[in-house]
C-alpha cells in the first residue's frame, strides 16, 4: 500500500522537495507532523469521549437524584396515581357503549348545554355526525370539552364556519367512542 502511495506523481513531487530539505528543516517537519498527529488524536478522539463520559456520569447524578426524590416522595406519588385511577374509572362508567348511547348521549348533552342541533345522523356503528347553525363558540367549545373529558367521546373530524354574527358559529361533527 505504501508503494502505490509512492507511485503517485503528487507524492513523489513531496517526497523529493523533503529530501531536498536541509537537516534541521526535516526534524522541525518531523516534529510538527507529530505535534500535528497528536493534536488531531486529542481533539478528534480524547476531548469528544472525554465530553462523553462527563455527560453520562452528570446523567446518572441526575438519575439519582430523581430516584432518591421518587422513593422519599413515594406515598405522595401513590396516592396521586389512586386519585388519577379513580377518576379515570369514573369517565369509564360514562362512557357510552355504543352508536345508539351516543347520540342519545350527544342529544342529551347538547340541549343541557343549550345548544339545538339542526341536524344529526349515525355515522358507522359507534358513531354521530352532527350539524349546529349559529350556535355560540363558547357554549360549543364547553360542551365539546364536556363530551370529551366527561363521557370520553372523541372528535373524529371538526369544522367550524364564523356565522354572520360576531362569536357565532356553524358547527359540523363527526364524533365517535
Amino acid at each position: 500500500m505504501w508503494t502505490r502511495i509512492k507511485d503517485q506523481p503528487a507524492v513523489g513531487k513531496l517526497i523529493a522537495r523533503y529530501d531536498q530539505l536541509p537537516v534541521r528543516d526535516r526534524q522541525a517537519l518531523g516534529i510538527l507532523t507529530v505535534a500535528l498527529v497528536l493534536a488531531i488524536m486529542y481533539f478528534a478522539i480524547w476531548s469528544p469521549v472525554s465530553d462523553f463520559r462527563a455527560q453520562a456520569e452528570s446523567g446518572r447524578e441526575n438519575a439519582e437524584q430523581l430516584l432518591a426524590w421518587m422513593q422519599a416522595n413515594e406515598s405522595s406519588i401513590r396516592q396521586l396515581a389512586g386519585t388519577d385511577s379513580a377518576s379515570s374509572g369514573s369517565a369509564a362508567v360514562d362512557k357510552p357503549a355504543d352508536g345508539r348511547a351516543l347520540m342519545a348521549l350527544v342529544t342529551r348533552s347538547a340541549g343541557e348545554a343549550g345548544l339545538s342541533l339542526q341536524r344529526f345522523e349515525p355515522s358507522g356503528e359507534n358513531g354521530v355526525r352532527v350539524w349546529l347553525e349559529g350556535a355560540p363558540f363558547a357554549d360549543v367549545a364547553a360542551w365539546i370539552e364536556q363530551l370529551d373529558s366527561r363521557n370520553g367521546v372523541i372528535i373524529d373530524q371538526a369544522a367550524l364556519d364564523r356565522a354572520n354574527e360576531p362569536g357565532r358559529v356553524s358547527v359540523r361533527l363527526t364524533l365517535t367512542i
